[in-house]
């Protein structure tokens, strides 16, 4: 697979799980389960794509920020939709960037003990 292929592939299924992040934290209750989310998509991500790590969490944050952008305003909220959405956004990098430093930890493991990596 090139390496063209494998960046669009990654940032479509970034910018998805951060779509489907931001979803549920517009309509949940509590934002761990939010958080746990975008964590553990930014390991999986970086697990397999170790070197691509980093486009893996500015996906994730972006696929955030396109939910806030084209949801309906959760109600009573009194901030603009792209001041919003670029506030989970912006909270979105922090758990996305430790997950995928675990993953690429994960991944060194790994190949340490004689595993292959996708790359």
């Amino acid at each position: 697979m090139s390496v063209t292929m494998k960046i669009l592939v990654l940032s479509s299924l970034a910018a998805l799980l951060g779509a489907c992040a931001g979803l549920w934290d517009l309509t949940a209750d509590t934002l761990g389960v939010t958080l746990i989310m975008l964590a553990a998509s930014a390991f999986l991500l970086a697990l397999f794509l170790p070197r691509l790590a980093a486009l893996g969490v500015l996906g994730l944050a972006l696929g955030v920020l396109l939910a806030h952008l084209m949801a309906y305003p959760p109600p009573g909220s009194s901030l603009p939709v792209l001041e919003r959405g670029l506030i989970a956004a912006a909270v979105a990098l922090l758990p996305a960037a430790a997950g995928a430093l675990a993953g690429i930890l994960a991944a060194r493991a790994a190949a340490g003990l004689g595993w292959r990596s996708v790359e």
